[in-house]
């Protein structure tokens, strides 16, 4: 029978909505938030208990001791961890995920729900499942706005590392590029990935890999990496090695306090040429040009 790891943390109220969407893009199959008192929640995270529990805590913790770092006056928040036996969180857990505006055509929405667009509006469904990336991070969002920029001039070629649900792949193929592939070193975000390809109706642009950057032998236009501060910086050799001449790197999961060591780790190549960063809340977006 399957096993669902509970995470639950006395959240401040105004820490609710981050740690939601943090939670949410880690792979929570289902979060509930209950009042205990003015001033706090009980947040309860659901995660199916597939051999990644450790790395989920240590995202959880990374990321809330970062919180403190960036403002002493939040409290560090404690992690109480449970495990319980399957029951319907397959169904319960959709009700927290709704249509979401992201960029300026985007609407993000889950398959089981309907609605109305607007003109040149651009649906885009995602099953996140457990995978990484149902467009509410800040960190996605701010990827998908590069993109909508970058992505102008039609039949470019997009590659997607660490693609998760396949979201900005799939945004990608949709605003017009020829080629994309995604990436993933993880089998069950590839699995969904896939789906979430097949569900937009782009097949035809987007191939989804299990693979490592460095067992691809192509290059591209523009790569996009929505990854961790570690991982960036070791990827760093491996995506300029990819990417075309005068092609573009955006990328995002950047911290505010590792925002320009990482922009001078880049800059350090002498191959690329900065050119603009964005920022939401805590979150860094750093966009590259090669010469």
């Amino acid at each position: 029978m399957k096993r669902w790891l509970v995470l639950s943390l006395l959240t401040p109220k105004d820490l609710i909505e981050p740690i939601s969407n943090f939670l949410t893009e880690q792979g929570a199959a289902g979060i509930e938030g209950v009042e205990e008192g003015l001033e706090q929640e009980r947040l309860k995270a659901y995660f199916l208990q597939n051999g990644s529990a450790q790395k989920i805590l240590c995202s959880l913790r990374q990321y809330l001791k970062s919180m403190h770092e960036m403002n002493p006056k939040i409290p560090l928040i404690e992690i109480e961890t449970s495990s319980i036996p399957d029951q319907d969180w397959g169904e319960n857990w959709k009700r927290f995920f709704k249509p979401v505006r992201v960029g300026s055509r985007f609407i993000i929405k889950p398959p089981w729900t309907k609605i109305r667009l607007k003109r040149d509006e651009i649906p885009l469904e995602i099953n996140p499942g457990m995978a990484f990336g149902t467009g509410t991070h800040a960190t996605t969002q701010l990827c998908i706005a590069l993109l909508e920029k970058g992505l102008k001039r039609r039949g470019l070629s997009v590659l997607d590392i660490g693609t998760g649900s396949g979201i900005l792949a799939i945004a990608a193929a949709k605003l017009g590029a020829s080629e994309v592939w995604g990436i993933d070193i993880d089998r069950t975000a590839v699995e969904i990935a896939k789906e979430n390809v097949r569900l937009n109706s782009v097949s035809d642009k987007v191939k989804i890999l299990r693979s490592r950057i460095g067992a691809i032998r192509k290059t591209f236009n523009l790569i996009v990496a929505n990854i961790d501060y570690k991982s960036l910086r070791r990827a760093r050799t491996s995506m300029l090695h990819h990417l075309k001449k005068s092609g573009f790197l955006i990328l995002s999961g950047i911290l505010l306090q590792e925002e320009e060591r990482l922009r001078q780790h880049y800059i350090r190549t002498g191959k690329l040429r900065w050119t603009e960063t964005r920022r939401d809340k805590e979150w860094v977006c750093l966009v590259f040009k090669k010469r």
